[in-house]
């Protein structure tokens, strides 16, 4: 129980190889999840810390604060979060089993809390390993105007109290206004959360954190992870491009099929024999940077990642270094194709209070027939005569109307294999976002992207393009100009599609390469 400065005591497991080296470096890693106070070596096999310590690396693995083992409240990303960080590695750094070599390793929100500590100087960190997380909260709330999951709120709420809640289907937590979403929960306010519902655009709120500006200053070699389907999918790409290209050039970034677990979902329709990364990846990384010897499973500099439909591995810069390769026009009778804008609309009617359809969002599941809803627009394309692969975001420009003040627009690409159409990967924006002076019954085009993918259409495959207003996993749009968080009333938005110049945009990557075997 390891004390702070302010006397709250710290969980914190000091776990030693079976070296006989009396000093070890050290994996440094603080978590909210890890139950166990009594570890054993079945519960390191079962994170799969034992890699560690089988290669000789010493684990120093505490619990946060107000978190299972430890005491105090818990407040995510918060900057006692980060003085505890702090004050424990200048514990560590005074223990005798401690041999000045330290390494960072941790995934979602066990990243968070150590990119926390990396705008200060740390001499003696020697490499990182970082999954799924970003380095901007704003990135990873907000998409073109629109909130994500109530800005996290079930996973803030299953912090604040200990255990996950099960109130998915809790009607009068979920109404509005949003703004009094946590405390229709818990009886209280919690301003760190409320905060950032209120701050729904990027401002000063958002760069107050330790977090932004430390990948443009980074000089260790990091091992990246993510997924296609992951929510932090954008926010990564973009850690990687802000790295200094000194440290690129030593570093590492994997981009694998699946979503924040970074496993597969047991449920889903659609596999991926080869999508998994090896369960060691961490722990040889380190021995690698170490032994300044050769990363095994990738070639440093690069972003390797994986082509879904082609099930192979690839290597490239960067899912942003691309090139334009295909548009395809919407047009009428739901075709998309390429060639010549045609002339036409389609409208349809958005009721945030009743929509009429409930759309799985996770990816690569299998979506009902096109049209199947009242509210939403499907767009197929012909048959593909040739296989073509795809990388980078697809980007779209429409040009719509709505009787409203706002709206929004949801539009999800899918992959249509053997006549059966799979979510690949969606994109979503408010009229308010890119034609900040709309007037209502107005014509405008938006221009936005989606996260970036990589696909491979085979011969006689097609894609598909839905348009909706509505996704279960953002806020719904109240048709009103009122900010969101705070919007009571709604509005049924009578909402319209002009083809015309409307058309989506694939890319290709720049610079394909294949790895080798060995992944």
């Amino acid at each position: 129980m390891l004390p702070m400065s302010d006397g709250i005591r710290l969980f914190t497991r000091v776990v030693l190889p079976k070296t006989g080296k009396e000093r070890v470096p050290v994996v440094f890693m603080r978590t909210p999840y890890h139950r166990e106070t009594e570890i054993t070596e079945e519960t390191f096999r079962q994170y799969e810390n034992d890699q560690f310590l089988c290669r000789g690396f010493g684990i120093v693995l505490q619990h946060c604060r107000g978190r299972y083992g430890s005491e105090g409240e818990c407040i995510p990303y918060s900057e006692k979060e980060r003085s505890d960080g702090l004050e424990t590695l200048g514990w560590l750094r005074k223990q005798a089993f401690y041999n000045g070599e330290l390494f960072f390793s941790g995934a979602s929100y066990t990243a968070s809390v150590l990119m926390l500590l990396l705008d200060e100087p740390i001499p003696d960190l020697s490499a990182i390993c970082f999954s799924v997380q970003t380095e901007s909260m704003y990135h990873r709330n907000y998409v073109n105007g629109l909130c994500r999951s109530f800005c996290g709120f079930e996973w803030w709420l299953s912090m604040i109290s200990g255990s996950r809640p099960k109130i998915a289907a809790d009607e009068e937590i979920y109404k509005r206004p949003y703004v009094d979403i946590m405390k229709r929960a818990t009886g209280k306010d919690l301003p760190a959360f409320t905060n950032g519902l209120l701050h729904d655009r990027y401002d000063e709120f958002w760069k107050n954190d330790h977090r932004i500006g430390i990948m443009e200053s980074l000089n260790v070699p990091i091992l990246m992870v993510s997924g296609w389907f992951d929510y932090y999918c954008y926010g990564m790409s973009r850690m990687w491009e802000k790295l200094p290209e000194k440290t690129r050039k030593k570093s590492v970034f994997f981009m694998n099929p699946f979503g924040h677990g970074m496993k597969p979902d047991e449920n889903a329709d659609y596999v991926f024999p080869n999508g998994l990364l090896p369960p060691d990846r961490a722990a040889v990384w380190f021995e690698s940077i170490r032994n300044k010897t050769p990363y095994p499973y990738a070639e440093t500099g690069k972003f390797t990642y994986y082509s879904i439909g082609e099930d192979r591995w690839k290597v490239s810069d960067s899912p942003y270094r691309v090139s334009a390769a295909k548009t395809f026009y919407f047009r009428d009778g739901g075709r998309l194709s390429e060639g010549s804008p045609e002339e036409g609309s389609r409208s349809y009617l958005y009721d945030p209070d009743c929509p009429t359809h409930h759309d799985k969002h996770d990816a690569m599941f299998l979506m009902e027939p096109e049209n199947s809803h009242e509210d939403v627009l499907s767009f197929v394309s012909g048959e593909f005569k040739e296989p073509e692969a795809f990388f980078g975001p697809i980007e779209y420009r429409i040009e719509v109307s709505t009787d409203c003040d706002d709206t929004s627009f949801f539009l999800r690409f899918c992959l249509v294999e053997d006549g059966k159409a799979y979510n690949l990967v969606d994109a979503v924006t408010t009229i308010l976002h890119g034609e900040p002076s709309y007037k209502a019954k107005e014509r405008c085009t938006l221009v936005f992207q989606s996260q970036p993918t990589a696909f491979f259409v085979k011969p006689g495959g097609r894609i598909r393009v839905d348009i909706s207003s509505y996704t279960d996993c953002f806020h719904h749009h109240a048709n009103t100009q009122e900010h969101f968080a705070l919007a009571v009333e709604t509005k049924t938005a009578g909402n319209t599609v002009y083809f015309g110049e409307s058309r989506l945009t694939l890319f290709k990557d720049k610079k394909t390469g294949y790895p080798d075997d060995s992944l």
